[in-house]
């Protein structure tokens, strides 16, 4: 439609400097010069041409700038550009691009000053020199390795840089300037990338299907299908388009709700109200699918029925069988007193029946309420193991409940990505043709892991190894669908699980898990008078402030977390609250105001898209980085911030030091686009609180936060809390929470797996 606007510019253009560029938001400022006709130019500019003398300047060439959102452009490349000219009165003279098409250079003199603004000018010489069409081969995808023999100067890494800059400049820059109404970025599409690896396939693939696109995170159906309905119009009635509804919205519902199923009728609710042009047919395709799973009135995707069944029937089976693992009640009994002289109490009647029962069992699934000693047990069960000479693997879903395993057990955990030998996404060394060597494979916490993640550890575990699994399924349900283990719970008899439910002595002394226990059953802890201040337990651990203004809360929040890191250390103490973003009582705001006021006098820091990281700062990393060895959930602080060399341009970068139980430490780099991985960690949402636990733990609740309020997110909040726990609340938002119960969720392994 542009090339029909009078306003619309065309022109090539070689870009010859990049002012400013941000990968998330897709703005940028970048020099450039045409030889074609533009309203507004200079003859001259500051900034020099790339890779020639300056002061022979072609007279022809004309200089400007480009300033808006746009991909990611190379200096030195030449690239097809739409654009609007604007006068803007700070920048002056400036173009608005609309679209741009990078132009792959075909002559060896193009192609070679590409090659200069990636490497070192002898290095490109050397490179074209044996490979005079090495641009255009490989964005044609006809030349993927070189001898590195034949090119001095060029290695592996030198090489992989080469190939990432070319195929992302014409090619993966195609497909984002395709995807432009939509603000796809090159961030997002790794997604797609990990699918379809090859960027030319991947084009074609969009070009024929876009609504692949669906499997972008932040891309509802409703965005993508606009975009798929203007490519190719003949689409609105399509199978093809019914298909692609289904698939995203039950993907949605497991993925935001949790849900593995719904009812048929509530199915074709959905299907009428957002792609009515399809609902004729509806009944054909639920008669004629092989991706769905329907049973009676109920339907949902066929992976996800398979993944629930699977872990069901793998557990069924194994709970079955004996392996070749004894060990004497002479030796269990010695390895309890040896664990009971460590920790400085006797287990009660309750807890020594559920370690001789998971000694004896293939499987043991065990579960209780907060205070009853999960933990506590885990010490003499590990201890009976490891004393009589088996191996052992224990696992968590993140690198902070891996963490307390060790410290409660002395026995050295790890995510449970790290003990498959995680290599990238759903890929592991340890898989079901490659199984883990080890006697007795125990999953803490397993109330996180969601029914995809589970059944990769389960496939990795040998038939002759026992497994453990320990837990409270009345803690927060998993990111993700499939709620495992609390169904497990539920699915299996006393044979297999053990429930803890009497509390400890020193549990009973505890406000915070007394009252926790009770938030756990919707009876509310408050019995007196509501008041500004109220303590409950012997050990006067449980602190409640009830305030009416949201502010008043934050700013008691923050000036609690100041005083409590002066008296127990700042990674002693954390607030907790159950939104990041998007309120004031959210992790984002939280995290801000203290990072300030511990490090506001600190002058170097480094800008991500959302947060600014000063020089000292405590970071959490929020995502799995296989390339980088570094996880969700693990902990560290930024310990230098600079800068270097980065081809014609310097890049700025951060060092962020973690270090985990034992001591040992582990550098990471950042770099500024890097920087979405990390958040600061002053304050955390619940969820990734979860697992995990601090000496002193101040929460916040609001109504603000009235959809995720319910008993199960309040009664973990106060069980993170160690020694003390401070909970500010607007009133209204704390009965919700009493008053609403967890819902639970609708899965194929409750439904089905009690009929078989």
């Amino acid at each position: 439609m542009f090339e029909n606007d009078e306003d619309i510019l065309k022109f090539k253009a070689v870009i010859t400097y990049e002012r400013y560029y941000n990968s998330d938001t897709t703005w940028g400022v970048y020099g450039f010069y045409t030889n074609d006709d533009i309203p507004q130019y200079t003859k001259e500019t500051k900034m020099d041409l790339p890779f020639e003398d300056s002061k022979e300047v072609d007279p022809d060439k004309k200089f400007s700038s480009l300033a808006g959102k746009m991909q990611e452009l190379v200096v030195g490349g030449e690239y097809m550009i739409k654009a609007r000219y604007k006068y803007d009165k700070t920048y002056g003279h400036q173009y608005t691009p609309i679209a741009i098409y990078a132009l792959i250079p075909q002559t060896k003199e193009s192609q070679l000053m590409f090659l200069q603004s990636i490497i070192s000018p002898w290095i490109a010489e050397n490179l074209i020199s044996v490979y005079p069409n090495v641009v255009n081969d490989v964005a044609n995808g006809t030349l993927k390795e070189i001898d590195y023999d034949l090119v001095k100067g060029v290695r592996e890494l030198t090489w992989n840089r080469i190939k990432d800059k070319i195929i992302n400049n014409y090619l993966i820059s195609d497909i984002i300037t395709m995807l432009k109404p939509l603000g796809v970025t090159y961030t997002m599409i790794k997604k797609l990338l990990t699918d379809e690896p090859n960027p030319a396939l991947l084009k074609q693939q969009l070009e024929e299907n876009p609504y692949i696109l669906t499997k972008i995170n932040g891309l509802g159906f409703k965005k993508v299908d606009d975009l798929a309905l203007k490519l190719k119009p003949e689409l609105i009635n399509t199978t093809e388009r019914l298909v692609a509804f289904i698939k995203y919205y039950f993907t949605d519902l497991g993925e935001s709700s949790g849900h593995t199923w719904c009812s048929v009728k509530i199915l074709k609710s959905a299907i009428s109200n957002s792609v009515p042009e399809c609902a004729d047919k509806t009944d054909w395709l639920l008669e004629n699918n092989e991706f769905l799973h329907i049973s009676e009135d109920r339907v949902g995707l066929k992976y996800y029925h398979d993944i629930e069944m699977q872990i069901y029937n793998i557990l069924l089976e194994k709970s079955k069988k004996q392996t070749d693992i004894n060990i004497s009640d002479e030796k269990i009994e010695q390895a309890i007193r040896h664990a009971e002289e460590e920790q400085g109490f006797q287990y009660v009647v309750e807890q020594l029946d559920t370690i001789n029962k998971s000694l004896h069992r293939t499987i043991s699934l065990i579960t209780g309420k907060a205070g009853t000693g999960k933990t506590s047990i885990m010490r003499a069960i590990v201890k009976a193991y490891t004393e009589n000479q088996f191996t052992l693997t224990a696992s968590a879903l993140s690198a902070m409940a891996a963490q307390r395993i060790t410290e409660a057990t002395s026995f050295p955990a790890m995510t449970i990505h790290r003990t498959l030998g995680c290599k990238g996404l759903n890929k592991f060394d340890f898989n079901k043709d490659n199984h883990l060597i080890t006697s007795v494979a125990f999953l803490d916490e397993g109330s996180m892991v969601n029914a995809s993640l589970f059944l990769h550890w389960l496939e990795a575990i040998d038939d002759n190894t026992r497994i453990i699994i320990s837990g409270d399924h009345k803690q927060l349900p998993p990111i993700g669908f499939g709620n495992v283990f609390s169904d497990l719970i539920e699915m299996f008899d006393d044979t297999v699980v053990s429930k803890l439910v009497k509390p400890m002595r020193q549990a009973e002394k505890s406000g915070i898990l007394v009252d926790a226990n009770l938030i756990r059953e919707n009876i509310n802890p408050i019995t007196e008078k509501l008041q500004p201040r109220i303590i409950h337990g012997e050990l006067q651990d449980m602190y409640y402030m009830f305030r009416t203004n949201r502010q008043s809360l934050f700013d008691i929040a923050v000036k609690t977390f100041l005083k409590s890191v002066e008296s127990d250390g700042i990674d002693n103490v954390v607030i907790t609250v159950p939104r990041r973003k998007d309120c004031l009582n959210s992790t984002n705001e939280l995290n801000k105001t203290i990072q300030e006021k511990l490090l506001g006098d600190v002058l170097q820091s480094i800008s991500g898209f959302e947060m600014t990281f000063k020089l000292g700062a405590k970071v959490m990393q929020t995502v799995n980085d296989y390339d980088k060895n570094v996880f969700n959930g693990e902990i560290g602080y930024i310990t230098e911030i600079s800068e270097r060399q980065n081809g014609k341009k310097k890049e700025e970068y951060c060092v962020v030091t973690y270090t985990d139980i034992f001591g040992k430490e582990k550098l990471i780099e950042y770099t500024k686009k890097e920087l979405t991985a990390l958040d600061l960690a002053y304050a955390m949402t619940v969820h990734k609180l979860q697992g995990a636990g601090r000496k002193i733990v101040i929460g916040i609740i609001d109504n603000t936060h009235h959809q995720l309020l319910d008993n199960c997110m309040l009664y973990t909040l106060l069980t993170r809390a160690k020694k003390r726990c401070l909970l500010l609340a607007e009133p209204q938002a704390f009965l919700q929470c009493i008053r609403t119960s967890h819902n639970k969720r609708n899965t194929w392994m409750m439904l089905e797996g009690k009929v078989a």
